[in-house]
Order: structure tokens, then C-alpha cells, then sequence
């Protein structure tokens, strides 16, 4: 598995640890992940890779701030 890759959709999970920068915080560690978003996750991709911030359900919780 390609830890930099979102094992839900494939594309970037912009994670600072699998790219290497561990003098970084990941973006993930202040997120609220959406727990549906880790349900669609079998048991060999848990903490595997992280989810990427759209699959994280991080993009839509950030849209509905903006119309509030």
C-alpha cells in the first residue's frame, strides 16, 4: 500500500509523515475525522495510510462553515 496515497480514492493524502517531513505535525492529527469515513475502511487499510482531507469528510465539514 502507498502510504502517501488515500486508500479510499487513490489520490494524495497530503501527509507530511509518509512524505518524509516528521518534523511536522500531519494535517490529520488536529482533524475531526468523519467516523463514516473510516467504516468504508477495511481492516487491512486501517492505519495503513491516511484518508485524504476530502475523504477524511474534512472538505464538506469546511463548506458548510463557509455558509454559516
Amino acid at each position: 500500500m502507498d502510504t502517501e496515497r488515500c486508500p479510499l480514492c487513490g489520490k494524495s493524502n497530503q501527509c507530511s509523515i509518509a512524505a518524509g517531513r516528521s518534523d511536522e505535525p500531519c494535517w490529520c492529527f488536529d482533524a475531526k475525522i468523519d467516523p463514516a469515513a473510516l467504516q468504508r475502511l477495511t481492516p487491512k487499510q486501517l492505519d495503513r495510510a491516511c484518508l485524504c482531507p476530502a475523504c477524511a469528510g474534512l472538505v464538506a465539514a469546511a463548506k458548510l462553515d463557509e455558509h454559516h
